[in-house]
Parts: C-alpha cells; structure tokens; sequence
C-alpha cells in the first residue's frame, strides 16, 4: 500500500500536467459565479458549487486544483466550510482562495486564521483574481514536483538497500539519525531537511558493485576490496550532475 502511495505521488504531477487545473467556485448568487465563469474559464476547468454541502461534496469527489469560496452563504457559510474541508484528510490539503464582499481587515484575519491561502474582496478585479490564482497553483505545483523528487530519492535508496538484503526501514532510521545528528549540531533547519532528503541516496554506489563481493559471505581479498572501495566513486558518478 506504501509503495502503491509513493508512486502515485510520482505519477499524479505528470498527469496534472497533461490537462487544465480544475477550480471549484463556490457562491449562492448566479451572477457571481457567471462573472467567474466569464474570467476563468479561458484558463481552466470550472466547477460550480451554490450551498456548502454541495461544495463539501464536490470537494471531495472532484479534487479540485483551488476553491475559490464566498463567505455569506445561506445555511453554512464559507467560514463554515473552510473548517471541514480542512478537518476531512481527503480534502484538508486543497487550496482555498475566499472571494468575498467582506473587506474589513477582521474578515480578511478571520478567512487566513481558518486556512485560507489567499483573500479577495469583491467586486473583484480579473486581473487580480487571475494573478492570485496562478501564484498559489504555482505553489501546489512546486509542492508535488517536490514530493516526487523525495519519492525517486527514496526509491534509488530502497534499490541500493535490496542489493545486500537491508530494508527498507533502515533507510528511514539512517535518514532520521542524520537530521538529529544536524540538529545536534546546530545546522539550520535547511541543512536539515537537506541532509534528512539526500541521506538516503547514501548507499547507491553498491548498484555497482557485483554480487559476487557484495554478498560474499567471507573475507574479501585485496583485489575484491578494491572492487568495493569504488562504491563512493559508482555514487557519485550516479549523483553526479554530467
């Protein structure tokens, strides 16, 4: 199932790039979403929403790209759906943009306080809308091609460790020792998320090394040894950015 997930995450960033982002737009009034409809729909793929259990049903179902929600709705308002979509794992991790008549500075508090990456007040400028929504679907895109990145990364380490029987789960500890060991240190917080990524890929010269010494069960001789102290060299050749 893990490994079912992981490469998911590698796919799931190639496929979205094959088609329009799908946005969700979310107001009880027809006019409104007619006027979103009208600015967005030469750039991405709409769907619409006119109560809160609908846009929590749709949310789900659909997957969207972004939400682009109104506050003052009848029966739940988009305060109210905000905190569900964020309290349900299938749909907490979807941006949520507010677009609102709201424009009191407590209102735009209040709509980022609940999870919202952005705010815009009505009436809406197209040209502000467009450039918003852009720059946070930038911003999801950069978050996939990163989960991806790790996900080879970790992969490549999984394929090193198979060569001599280790699991995978070494892997993880060795990764997690060298952030503590960072931390220790006082390596900054970037450092240590970049040695806890690349920790992994530590091992991935031994792809290199043959079987036959690799996996001999005794001593190796002098000319084997040679053999297997070209396993830094075969790693960083792989590394390597020729």
């Amino acid at each position: 199932m893990k490994d079912d997930t992981a490469l998911q995450a590698v796919w799931t960033p190639w496929t979205a790039l094959q088609e329009r982002p799908r946005l969700l737009l979310v107001d009880d009034e027809p006019a409104n979403l007619q006027l979103l409809k009208r600015v967005l729909e030469p750039l991405y793929t709409l769907s619409f929403a006119r109560h809160g259990m609908q846009a929590l049903e749709m949310a789900k179902r659909l997957q969207p790209a972004l939400i682009v929600l109104d506050v003052m709705m009848p029966g739940m308002t988009g305060h109210e759906v905000i905190v569900q979509l964020k309290a349900d794992a299938a749909t907490a991790s979807i941006p949520v943009l507010f677009c609102t008549a709201l424009g009191d500075e407590e209102d735009e508090a209040r709509g980022l306080d609940l999870g919202a990456v952005d705010y815009v007040t009505k009436p809406i400028s197209p040209a502000v809308l467009k450039a918003r929504i852009r720059t946070h679907l930038a911003l999801v895109q950069r978050q996939e091609l990163e989960r991806t990145r790790q996900a080879v990364i970790w992969r490549l380490g999984r394929a090193a460790e198979f060569k001599d029987n280790e699991t995978g789960r070494h892997v993880i500890r060795m990764s997690k020792f060298c952030r503590l060991i960072a931390q220790a240190l006082g390596a900054p917080p970037v450092f240590c998320d970049l040695i806890e990524a690349a920790a992994p890929m530590h091992d991935i010269g031994k792809i290199g090394i043959p079987d036959r010494i690799l996996l001999k069960p005794g001593k190796l001789d002098e000319d084997e040894w040679a053999v297997m102290r070209t396993h830094p060299l075969i790693g960083a050749q792989i590394l390597g950015k020729r």
